[in-house]
């Protein structure tokens, strides 16, 4: 179960970004997720949940946006998305080879909380793209 050790990085970095952008208070964590990473949602917000039981963060809500697996033809620079697993190493146009190019993020995207006790803000942090 690699949630457990992702939850804990961010739980990090989330850290790091409260005490450089001085929020008090956060309320919600959007996260960046391609289909590649093999990342179980559920299992992350489970592990998260855990981890800052009883912290300033407890009641954090964390939203996740999956990123879907989408493909470029080396050959004939076509992009396509790849459906329900069905993942392939050759242009289902021209049979070249391919690269993958979306599917594999995995970062925040934004940080929402309280700056200082004043209204509430966003703060943006992205990372990996």
């Amino acid at each position: 179960m690699h949630e457990l050790a992702i939850a804990q990085g961010l739980l990090k970095v989330i850290r790091e970004e409260l005490k450089r952008h001085q929020l008090c208070h956060v309320t919600t964590i959007k996260l960046k997720i391609g289909e590649l990473t093999s990342i179980v949602p559920e299992s992350l917000d489970f592990c998260f949940s855990i981890l800052v039981k009883d912290t300033e963060l407890e009641g954090v809500s964390l939203e996740i946006d999956k990123v879907p697996v989408k493909g470029r033809c080396l050959g004939c620079k076509r992009e396509f998305n790849y459906k329900n697993q069905d993942f392939y190493f050759l242009c289902p146009y021209c049979g070249s080879e391919i690269e993958i190019i979306n599917g594999r993020e995995l970062y925040i995207q934004e940080i929402e909380g309280e700056q200082d006790g004043q209204n509430t803000c966003s703060e943006e942090y992205t990372r990996g793209k």
